[in-house]
């Protein structure tokens, strides 16, 4: 493998012939997802073409799922065979499927990549001459909450981005051959007595449908279902594909109760919210470690951004760092520093000298450097900004989740990731581990929600002792108490020498000889039959009973506000009982927190929850975290499993994790799909085969290739121009105007060249057209570059020359633009609400007051006579932030806390001081 910053790795399928690697021709792309309230199903369909007279013996398929989803059917058809993928432990499904393509027959197999569990390849075995192969892939997710949309956020990746690191040696950059189109469509529901207010996209033009799904059969509008579709002429997706639901209610606490279809008695539980309490601020070490790293060039000035908004919005009272990292790291100031006036400007202005400079993305180096350097007597919160380009995040996850632990749990990581590419699984397991959340922010998106919430997050009181109970009625009274029943304590486990207690009757053994004529040599010993794939490789491991609750996540995470917590527990088949509510309890310097949340049983049986359950549960224990890392015998209660089996413990977490896998179906690190004739026999065994999705939570979906044909006509354009206002976003025009469809790269190559911002905005070409003359890009069209896919119809033949060049990646120098840049119209006053809100943001003093100013009485739009007092200013800023800038009140909620206390400070808490000025100011905003 090569250490290095890998390009940009398509979803292709690949083969060798001889030291030559080539690709099958991807003919179509089609994305279905269903989305269930808080929960999503996906089922992606791949069709590849194989253009040679030749069978193809064997080809690779990477691609990229969202991070934490699970994996719940797999099947490949290939030519007049479909092959239905099972799962099994890794090594057995490995070697069913090479056998089978030793014997020429047709297969599949499909696995995680160690490297990064957001990261699934595919092998396929034996492809007909001249044939086509269809590959489905069904995976399971829970949604996160959008906190600037106030909305659950869908996002399927579409490329592996560039990452820093030893690359995995299958895989391999390509210029992947693309024929045909790409369908995305998403099909929202919520429970009936609730409704979605509306679908957007931040990322790309959609059409939206309200009041039914695209499978819907009833005429009948219904406010609770809603579609989204995208639809374009190529299969290439330059960055992910992300839909916000924004629908009523998405917060409200639910714990729901499934019972599966085929494994009797098998019951999960989900408990899920997001939380809306409130209690005092804490005072805080925060630290803000910054990605600087070549990969980061398009994406400095969001980092910029965000920061901003992080160090205005600081109360007084915290300490603060910053720490720049990529090869190696740097901090601001040794140790950090008291929040004032001269610590701010200060981190202001080396914020504004940010640059993608600081070479390789060393995330590991950085955040153990960070852990290091912080304050031990208070708390610390550590605040990472990266595209999270890394392929070595194992490591990081351990370290950052033995250091809370050691902490006792003072220390909290939380993660925003920036940019188009971002690694879902790098920013998510890095939050896990570090007891805080991970937001995502795209480049044009609006942010200034999503950094208030995680600051808020971050000065939120540590919260302890999170705990579980399940409340059943007890059925053996007439008075129905209830029986309450602690989940952690069903960690005590029977172990196969406790069932033993009495060692069987030595027997006499057999004298072996020193130099015995009939032994092998060594090497030379008879090797096990490689027919017997079912051989179980864990069998030397001391037998462990199951517990009578699995809950996942193990040590439940702090709960922050308007951040979604998702819990589940799985029962043990012995469990009978119906619980009739859950209790969820914590404990804080504040006081006791606690929520009863009864159980709603769905009447039909289904899989998803489980699913889910399940990937949660392997996705722990492949973190080294889970149920069994807490688990003692009921023999030994003083010492945990880990410590009565140290030499033997991760194979022990290993096979917990295969028989999860193969129980409900759910692939993972150490447990693959493979896909061969043989498993249509499967359905006889023991093992549920969970490859058919019930009723209840599969859609049948029906591509339609060509209702959106006209979608090719679209352009998308990308321009050179100096960078956007910090509030600047992106917003697709209403449905059916033109677009331009011409997707920016991000090789290194174009990174290194990126002078000034490249941002991209949407835009009717006629309109473009009639406003612009050709002598605006003059300097480009008078460049010697040719090819691309083609003019753009209707535009000037120099805009034309420069999208071809523009779709094949390569970006102009600074000073091919310079006729444009020199025509420019010169900026202007802020004009839009949030662009407002941060002009005034800027004006306001470290201590929370405002003086009067022509700028200030510009933006505010009043006009002011005479001299004013301070305190009279600051209130007539906060008036009008509460009055005229309701909208953005999540920009500027802690700048408007700031004020009110400095005037608080100010008027001695004379109540009628603060009425009176209150009074005074108004009247300006009636």
């Amino acid at each position: 493998m090569s250490y290095r910053r890998s390009q940009s790795y398509l979803c292709g399928c690949g083969y060798f012939v001889g030291p030559t690697k080539h690709y099958l021709t991807r003919v179509r792309l089609d994305a279905h997802t269903t989305i269930l309230s808080s929960t999503s199903r996906t089922t992606l369909k791949q069709i590849f073409s194989n253009p040679s007279p030749d069978e193809i013996k064997e080809c690779l398929y990477t691609f990229p799922l969202f991070d934490g989803v699970s994996v719940v059917a797999f099947d490949c058809h290939i030519g007049s065979r479909i092959l239905r993928g099972v799962v099994k432990e890794r090594s057995q499904a490995k070697a069913t499927f090479d056998r089978a393509v030793s014997r020429g027959e047709t297969a599949g197999y499909l696995e995680q990549l160690p490297e990064a569990s957001d990261v699934f390849s595919t092998r396929l075995g034996n492809i007909p001459a001249n044939g086509e192969v269809h590959v489905n892939i069904t995976y399971v997710g829970e949604l996160k909450h959008d906190a600037e949309a106030d909305g659950i956020r869908f996002t399927l990746p579409t490329r592996i981005a560039p990452r820093y690191g030893a690359v995995p040696s299958n895989l391999s950059s390509s210029n992947v051959r693309e024929d045909g189109g790409i369908k995305i469509t998403v099909d929202a529901s919520v429970a009936e007595g609730s409704f979605i207010r509306g679908i957007q996209s931040p990322s790309h033009p959609i059409a939206v449908t309200m009041g039914s799904t695209s499978v819907s059969e009833d005429v009948e509008v219904a406010m609770h279902k809603a579609s989204a579709t995208l639809s374009l002429g190529s299969t290439e997706l330059e960055k992910d594909f992300v839909l916000i639901v924004l629908n009523k209610d998405s917060g409200t606490p639910k714990a729901i109760l499934e019972s599966h279809p085929t494994i009797p008695n098998q019951r999960a539980l989900m408990l899920t919210l997001v939380p809306r309490f409130s209690l005092p601020p804490s005072n805080p070490d925060i630290v803000f470690v910054a990605d600087r790293s070549g990969s980061m060039a398009h994406n400095i000035p969001t980092l910029v951004a965000a920061l901003k908004v992080f160090l205005k919005s600081l109360p007084v009272g915290v300490t603060f760092n910053i720490c720049s990292f990529g090869s190696s790291c740097s901090f601001l100031w040794p140790k950090s520093k008291a929040y004032s006036r001269e610590s701010l400007k200060e981190a202001l202005d080396h914020v504004q000298t940010f640059s993608a400079n600081y070479g390789g993305t060393e995330t590991f180096a950085a955040l153990k450097a960070t852990i290091e350097n912080r304050y031990t007597g208070v708390p610390c919160e550590v605040m990472l900004l990266t595209d999270g380009d890394i392929w070595s995040q194992e490591s990081v996850f351990s370290y950052v989740n033995e250091e809370v632990k050691k902490s006792k749990f003072s220390l909290r990581v939380f993660a925003l990731g920036i940019g188009d590419g971002v690694s879902h699984a790098l920013i998510e397991g890095v939050a896990r581990a570090g007891n805080g959340f991970a937001q995502t922010v795209n480049i044009g998106e609006k942010l200034d929600s999503k950094v208030i919430r995680m600051l808020k997050g971050a000065l939120s009181p540590h919260t302890t002792d999170y705990s579980l109970e399940v409340n059943y009625r007890n059925e053996e009274t007439d008075e129905g108490f209830e029986i309450v029943e602690r989940v952690t304590d069903a960690l005590k486990v029977m172990l196969s020498e406790e069932k033993s207690p009495q060692k069987p009757e030595a027997k006499e053994s057999k004298t072996v000889s020193f130099f015995d004529y009939i032994s092998k040599l060594a090497g030379q010993e008879k090797a096990p039959s490689a027919d017997n794939d079912n051989a179980d490789p864990f069998a030397h491991l001391p037998a462990i009973s199951i517990p009578k609750f699995i809950q996942t996540p193990q040590d439940i995470p702090p709960l922050y506000p308007f951040s979604r917590t998702s819990v589940y527990l799985l029962y043990s088949s012995d469990i009978q009982k119906i619980p009739m509510s859950v209790t969820l309890r914590a404990k804080s310097d504040h006081g006791p927190l606690e929520l009863e949340i009864p159980v709603e049983v769905l009447s039909t049986p289904g899989e998803t929850i489980h699913q889910l359950a399940a990937r949660k549960v392997i996705l722990e224990l492949e973190e080294h975290r889970g149920w069994i890392y807490e688990a003692k015998g009921t023999d030994d209660t003083e010492n945990l499993l880990k410590d009565r089996y140290p030499s033997r413990f991760d194979e022990l977490v290993q096979r917990e994790a295969v028989r999860i896998g193969v129980r409900f179906q759910v692939g993972g690190k150490w447990s693959s799909f493979v896909a061969v004739q043989a498993n249509d026999q499967v359905g006889a065994t023991d093992e549920p085969n969970n490859t058919q999705a019930s009723p209840r939570t599969m859609l049948d979906f029906e591509a339609d290739v060509d209702k959106y044909e006209s979608d090719q006509d679209r352009v998308f354009c990308a321009f050179d121009a100096e960078p956007f206002p910090r509030s600047a976003s992106i917003t697709p025009p209403a449905q059916g105007a033109d677009f331009c469809s011409i997707p920016v790269t991000r090789s290194a190559r174009t990174r290194s060249r990126v002078g000034k911002y490249k941002y991209a905005t949407m835009l009717s070409h006629d309109t473009w057209a009639s406003s612009h003359t050709d002598a605006r890009f003059s300097a480009v069209g008078s460049t010697d570059r040719t090819g691309g896919r083609g003019s753009v119809r209707g535009a000037p033949q120099a805009l034309s020359s420069f999208l071809s060049d523009r779709s094949r990646g390569a970006w102009a120098d600074e000073d091919e633009l310079s006729g444009f840049a020199e025509t420019a119209a010169p900026p202007t006053g802020p004009k839009t609400d949030n662009e407002k809100v941060h002009a005034v943001i800027e004006m306001q003093d470290f201590e929370g007051w405002w003086e009067l100013s022509e700028a200030l009485a510009a933006v505010l739009d009043v006009g002011i006579e005479g001299s004013r007092s301070k305190e009279w200013v600051t209130m007539l800023v906060v008036k009008w932030l509460e009055v005229k800038m309701k909208g953005e009140g999540e920009v500027w909620e802690l700048v408007v806390d700031k004020a009110r206390a400095w005037l608080e400070g100010q008027v001695m808490g004379d109540d009628a001081e603060m009425k009176r000025l209150e009074e005074e100011v108004v009247g300006y905003f009636k």
